[in-house]
């Protein structure tokens, strides 16, 4: 399986996200809350991910990229490990949940 994360394994449906927040199970482990919900349709993929950190613990717009970044690094290159556990679809929302990497850029201002 290839390390790429291409643009059809991202959530980007409306009616899907909004399924998920309203509908979902969730897990939450320090620093993450993990929300998912199994998916009745076929796709090329068997995750459907969405990442998420927050405005008001990242206030700067650069901080939160950047936090989504790592994230979505750190998915790709363990992927091929997730991908073997799973045998039905899903939609999943990783919510990024603490304040320690803000705090270094805010101290620098």
């Amino acid at each position: 399986m290839s390390q790429s994360f291409h643009k059809t394994e991202r959530l980007k449906s409306k009616i899907i996200f909004d399924e998920l927040i309203a509908s979902g199970s969730s897990v939450k482990k320090h620093p993450f809350i993990l929300v998912w919900k199994k998916l009745n349709v076929d796709q090329s993929y068997p995750i459907k991910i969405a990442f998420s950190v927050s405005k008001k613990r990242f206030p700067l717009a650069v901080d939160r990229n950047e936090m989504k970044r790592k994230i979505r690094e750190a998915y790709r290159l363990k992927k091929s490990d997730i991908y073997a556990n799973l045998s039905n679809n899903y939609a999943v929302l990783l919510i990024y949940t603490t304040k320690e990497e803000n705090q270094k850029r805010s101290s620098q201002q």
